[in-house]
């Protein structure tokens, strides 16, 4: 849906970038059907091999997740992290203070201020509006509530 170039990154920061990813996705003990969509569809926009896939998705599946594949990536691949990180924290329609404090740590390694993460969090915000708004066109529910568990503690 976001038109970035995570396609041009190198393969181990594609393959990095969804390992932190899942580590927002894990922090909570589980991993809603949302967060699987979200963590699907950056996997193909990574453009990685079916094997990748299948090995990232088994991580996650086996609740393995690598918060220190961070600290290779090139900066700017880890600022594009942290903010797909943090709607993926989203995805499932509130934060999690366990899945906060992982966004916080790649803040953190990304160099990037309170203020810039609040900057984040408003672009987030106004995201979940335009959507409720589109949904408020189409005569539908603003407010969607289906969250579900793929993976359980």
């Amino acid at each position: 849906m976001l038109p970035d170039t995570l396609y041009m990154f190198d393969k181990q920061d594609r393959k990095s970038y969804c390992r932190v990813l899942a580590a927002v996705a894990l922090a909570d003990g589980r991993v809603t059907l949302e967060e699987m969509a979200n963590y699907e569809s950056r996997m193909g926009m990574a453009l990685l091999s079916s094997e990748e896939r299948t090995m990232l998705r088994q991580e996650l599946k086996h609740k393995r997740s690598f918060l220190s594949a961070a600290d290779d990536m090139h900066p700017a691949h880890l600022r594009v992290a942290l903010r797909d990180a943090l709607l993926m924290a989203a995805a499932d329609g509130h934060y999690d203070s366990r899945e906060m404090d992982v966004v916080k740590e790649l803040a953190q390694k990304a160099a990037f201020s309170d203020e810039d993460l609040e900057e984040l969090y408003d672009w987030i915000d106004q995201g979940w509006e335009w959507m409720r708004s589109g949904r408020r066109v189409l005569s539908l529910p603003e407010e969607v509530h289906h969250w579900n568990t793929v993976y359980d503690d």
